[in-house]
C-alpha cells in the first residue's frame, strides 16, 4: 500500500492517538536507519514497543522500546504505510536528511 504523509501540525495528535491503541499490546518493532555516509542498517529488531510520541516544543519524534528510546530530531517528514487497517511502517526523515524506518511485525490498529 502507498505511503501517506502526515502534515506536521498533526504529528502530535496522530501519535498520541496511536499510543492509546498500543496500551496492553505486545507489539514488536524493528528500527532501520539509512544514512549511507554515516550508518546503514538495523538499530533494533524484535523489541517490544512501549510508545510513540512527537514533542512539538523540542521537535523530537520518539520511539520507545524496551531498553531503547530512538529519537528523531527535527523531522522534516513523517509518513506511514498502512496494511490491513493498521500502520505497518513509519518512515521519518530527520533534520539532516537521514531516513529512519520503524517497522511493525503486526500492523498497529
Amino acid at each position: 500500500m502507498p505511503e501517506k504523509c502526515i502534515v506536521p501540525q498533526d504529528w502530535k495528535d496522530y501519535f498520541d492517538e496511536l499510543y492509546k491503541k498500543l496500551k496492553g499490546k505486545e507489539d514488536k518493532v524493528e528500527i532501520e536507519i539509512e544514512a549511507p555516509s554515516v550508518f546503514e542498517g538495523e538499530e533494533a529488531k524484535g523489541l517490544s514497543l512501549i510508545g510513540l510520541s512527537y514533542d512539538p516544543k523540542d521537535k523530537v519524534f520518539s520511539v520507545m522500546c524496551e531498553n531503547l528510546e530512538h529519537m528523531i530530531h527535527k523531522p522534516q517528514e513523517i509518513c506511514v504505510e498502512e496494511e490491513d487497517g493498521g500502520v505497518k511502517q513509519i518512515r521519518a526523515v530527520d533534520g539532516t536528511g537521514v531516513e529512519h524506518f520503524i517497522k511493525f511485525a503486526i500492523p498497529l490498529k
